[in-house]
């Protein structure tokens, strides 16, 4: 009896508690929550910048090997047929991996402001208390 009344205390006061730090919506939490999605967009471009990534190294990969094979064959036009799809397969897989680290960068800034914004939220909490 006296344990359910002590546990029920103690989940009011962390409902309570919870509840207080709901309604508390300030600037500085407001950032934080904007922060954290465009953290989480930023996560989802760069992994399908990855993917992108690997299927235009696959395509540049397939690319050589068809070279291989129309050399070995000798078949001239479709040789230069190959170097220049190669090379367009090239320029797209440069541009593409630019675009990652691109991304990459601004994935890191968004996270040093989110940390920075959590700073200064608990910051301001700590000095509203």
């Amino acid at each position: 009896m006296m344990r359910n009344m002590v546990s029920a205390v103690l989940a009011g006061m962390l409902l309570c508690g919870a509840a207080a730090r709901a309604d508390d919506q300030d600037p500085a939490d407001q950032k934080v929550a904007a922060d954290k999605a465009k953290l989480q967009s930023d996560r989802a471009t760069v992994k399908a910048d990855k993917a992108k990534d690997k299927a235009d190294r696959q395509s540049v990969r397939a690319d050589r090997k068809q070279l291989a094979a129309d050399k070995a064959a000798g078949n001239a036009d479709a040789v230069a047929a190959d170097k220049s799809k190669l090379k367009a397969d090239k320029t797209q897989l440069r541009a593409d991996e630019k675009q990652t680290r691109e991304d990459r960068r601004e994935k890191r800034q968004d996270r040093r402001e989110l940390r920075q914004d959590r700073r200064e939220d608990r910051r301001e909490d700590r000095q509203g208390k």
